[in-house]
């Protein structure tokens, strides 16, 4: 029999927590401590649970309070009845959830955040006592049951307070000062490594800066999905890791770059890894424990199994069936596979600094691959011929055939081949894994390269008691082939137009270029001229013949726009969305709608949506009278059915009259509700900016309407910025869909966009390129509300937004989602980024008022 998770709150407590498991009939109740008082109220609450378990919270408030949920929990479930807090944990998700409550007392507001830490029965990580005070208040320790089977890390309270140069360097760069709390010494991480372990922090002594394995074993994508402003990391026991860069214990002395070491953020995954000068001041992560490399063949816990591990191709290059995958090679035989071992990319990826993609040719018994075949390196004949060909030959000529669909063979370095052995004994030989996916080679020599490129060796094969080649050989010697080939991923790069072009303008030169009518302004940086629209002020917006403006519709669609009546509840009017004080917006990162369900998408201002020949991120209306109608019935919005709603109006004691005298009509029909509602919407229209003023004095030769930032931003908004390929005309857009990169194909926010609509694969991801109008009043930004601020938005536009090629897999889906070759990345200084937010406030008006 299940337990009962009611719990019966003493009266005489003021403020009384329990938590209590109820998982099941073998849930064991979670740790309850003695009841305390919360005074004042905490705002920042934090919880770690169970899976399928749940806990309680009473709130003790004076008699006149109210309390509710203003945002449902992401993962589990929350309620609150007579002010006891109920949250229900999900049964087979871990990570970190939040919700969101508000108090009202006294006629004042409070938030009350809460974050809850789902754990699995056995939760991963563990904070525990640092042991020194003083160390304490800037420097926490969290214990890994699961990195190399267990380590501990210390992170710092406030990373941008702690920054070091790398090592034993000093932060010596110009107008680049570290700081730190060391307390004798200077901020470099040898120094504090120094004083954690003299102080053993946290009961080590073996402190040391990460490897990239470790940092991205900590790396939660989930996390990162259900709070997508915070870093990917998890925010209940990293709480202060936010988007800054952290020190790595890798640094670029194999690319001869001796000032250069690498550092990972938890920031997007484009700039997870990236080299810096050893003197530049970086935050810091410790951590204690052995390193285990899992991308070694004598540090691997267990390697990766075979089924994992590759995708078997054709000789064109494409996957065999599914069905077929795991077949033997005699009855569906492979031309290739395809490495898909993700810590063999990022091994590949500290090597060259850039992702690549790894495939190993497949040994063939009947053609010039067989591992039988030996080959000589020196020239042998002119002709290729089994036994009589060159080493050089033999790779020319399987090349010349496109193999697997590829002409890029070659010897792999010992470090790639390496890649597929195992040392299962520390100090004993090293045995060829996933024989089975490479035709069972055959044993012995196998000719590599050494690590630099620069000889050629041998290794023996399938066991070799060193890693080292052989390359003291005469010229006569043979061996077997085993051959790899490696792509990078592609990458788009910056404007060849705006390279080296970065620098503060002249100022009175740019004058002097946009005195002058919009079409004959400095030529813009855009990809498509024939399909170019230049910006300009907005024109009257245009009424339909079928839905003609009348002053009374208009009234009529506001009063409505307004009215919670629409909505099943009544608790929910379009308003609730889109308020006038808020840019028509909500400024939410989704909508709240019906029951306090939270909806799928950001709320876009309505706001010039009569210029719009599609409405929604998806475009799934192509009018407003369309639209107006979508969100009444969405389950999550305002889930009320059509006719049960004009059945109400019409028996309503005002509308039927409201609507006769709009529409001359009776009775109330539902084309009529939309047409009135599109009728308000087209009369929400922009008012004149700092650009439109611009616009209309800078042909007359008087451009004082843009300050000096907000000019160069509106040249950077044209040229540097590209953002005109698709913020375009007087209504800043192209009016198309496009696919920035935030899809999150397959992961737990995925979102397929305009796909939804036509079912194109093309279409997957892309989403409506909305209006720069009014920009600044309409945060937060993008299609899901990822960014809360203009600086992230503009940060991510300059980096060229975060990287979304596929792998594994993903690179054979023909859904999945490819971003747009628009966007590139800008590489903006400070100083460009700081004009172009100008130029965005120049372009933003106050908003307009419902008439």
């Amino acid at each position: 029999m299940k337990k009962d998770c009611s719990i019966k709150v003493a009266a005489l407590v003021a403020a009384t927590l329990f938590v209590t498991a109820c998982g099941g009939e073998n849930a064991s109740p979670e740790k309850t401590t003695t009841p305390d008082i919360q005074q004042p109220v905490d705002l920042k609450p934090k919880r770690e649970v169970s899976v399928a378990s749940t806990f309680t919270f009473q709130y003790s408030l004076s008699k006149n309070a109210q309390i509710r949920v203003v945002e449902p929990a992401l993962l589990g479930k929350v309620s609150i009845d007579n002010r006891l807090l109920t949250y229900t944990a999900p049964k087979n998700k871990t990570g970190s959830d939040r919700f969101k409550l508000e108090i009202i007392e006294q006629a004042k507001v409070k938030t009350v955040r809460w974050l809850i830490r789902v754990n699995a029965m056995e939760p991963r990580f563990h904070q525990i006592p640092l042991g020194q005070a003083e160390a304490a208040q800037h420097w926490q320790c969290v214990s890994d049951n699961k990195t190399h089977r267990g380590i501990t890390w210390v992170v710092p309270l406030h990373p941008n307070n702690e920054t070091f140069a790398w090592q034993d360097w000093e932060a010596t760069l110009p107008n680049l000062s570290a700081q730190c709390s060391v307390s004798d010494g200077p901020c470099n991480t040898d120094a504090l490594i120094q004083q954690a372990n003299s102080q053993s922090w946290c009961g080590k002594s073996d402190w040391r800066l990460p490897y990239a394995y470790e940092m991205r074993n900590i790396t939660s994508e989930q996390d990162f999905a259900l709070d997508r402003n915070r870093p990917a990391i998890d925010p209940y026991f990293f709480g202060s890791v936010g988007f800054e860069q952290y020190w790595l214990a890798t640094d670029a002395s194999a690319k001869n770059a001796e000032n250069f070491a690498y550092r990972h953020s938890f920031g997007t995954e484009r700039k997870k890894m990236s080299l810096a000068n050893k003197r530049n001041p970086t935050s810091v992560m410790l951590v204690s424990g052995a390193f285990r490399d899992p991308t070694k063949p004598d540090q691997q816990d267990k390697p990766q199994d075979e089924a994992t591990s590759f995708i078997r191709l054709n000789n064109k290059g494409r996957p065999l069936a599914s069905a077929k995958q795991q077949d033997s090679f005699s009855n569906s035989p492979w031309r290739c596979l395809d490495d898909m071992r993700s810590l063999v990319r990022d091994t590949l990826y500290l090597r060259d600094g850039r992702f690549s993609y790894l495939y190993w040719l497949t040994p063939n018994g009947s053609d010039i691959t067989s591992t039988s075949n030996l080959y000589q390196r020196d020239p042998l004949a002119a002709e290729c011929g089994q036994q009589q060909c060159s080493l050089d030959a033999v790779i020319a000529q399987i090349n010349s055939g496109k193999q697997c669909g590829r002409s890029n063979w070659r010897l792999p370095t010992a470090d790639e081949l390496a890649l597929l052995m195992y040392q299962e004994v520390n100090g004993g030989a090293y045995r060829l894994l996933y024989q089975v996916s490479l035709n069972n080679p055959e044993s012995g020599d196998y000719w590599v390269k050494t690590k630099d490129s620069q000889q050629v060796g041998i290794l023996s094969l399938p066991r070799t008691e060193s890693l080292e080649p052989v390359t003291d050989i005469d010229a006569s010697a043979k061996a077997r082939l085993l051959l790899i080939a490696t792509e990078f991923e592609p990458l788009a790069t910056e404007d060849p137009r705006s390279i080296g072009q970065h620098g503060k303008p002249d100022f009175r030169r740019l004058r002097r270029d946009y005195a002058t009518h919009p079409d004959k302004w400095p030529e813009p940086f855009i990809d498509d001229p024939d399909n170019y629209q230049e910006l300009g002020i907005l024109p009257a917006v245009q009424f339909p013949a079928e839905n003609p403006y009348s002053a009374n519709k208009a009234a009529l669609g506001k009063r409505l726009f307004f009215d919670t009546f629409l909505s099943r509840n009544n608790d929910v009017s379009c308003s609730s969305c889109h308020d006038p004080q808020k840019g028509w917006t909500d400024h939410l990162e989704v909508s709240i709608g019906h029951d306090r369900q939270r909806g799928k998408r950001n709320a876009p201002t309505v706001v010039n949506s009569g210029f719009l020949p599609t409405l929604f991120w998806d475009g799934r209306a192509d009018t407003l009278e369309q639209q107006s109608l979508m969100p009444i019935q969405d389950p999550l919005e305002m889930a009320e059915d059509l006719s049960s709603l004009v059945a109400r109006l019409n028996g309503h004691a005002e509308y039927p009259a409201m609507f006769e005298k709009a529409f001359q009509q009776t009775p109330i029909t539902e084309d009529q509700l939309g047409q009135a509602l599109a009728t308000f919407q087209r009369t929400l229209v922009s008012n004149g900016s700092q650009f439109d003023k611009f616009v209309k004095e800078a042909p007359l030769g008087k451009t004082d309407a843009l300050s000096d930032q907000a000019l160069w931003g509106l040249d950077i908004y044209r040229r540097n910025g590209r953002c005109v390929n698709c913020h375009m005309g007087p209504e800043f857009t192209n009016h198309q869909f496009e696919n920035v990169g935030l899809t999150y194909y397959k992961a737990f926010y995925e979102d397929l966009g305009r796909y939804n609509i036509d079912g194109e694969s093309t279409s997957v991801g892309k989403f409506k390129t909305p209006s720069l109008r009014d920009v600044m009043n309409t945060g937060p930004w993008f299609h899901n509300g990822l960014v809360p601020t203009m600086d992230g938005v503009v940060s991510m536009y300059s980096e060229g937004m975060a990287s979304n090629a596929p792998f594994g897999w993903d690179k054979y889906d023909p859904n999945y989602p490819v971003l747009s070759e628009k966007i590139r990345p800008l590489n903006l200084t400070v100083q460009e980024s700081e004009a172009l937010k100008a130029f965005l406030k120049a372009i933003t008006a106050n908003s307009p008022e419902a008439s």
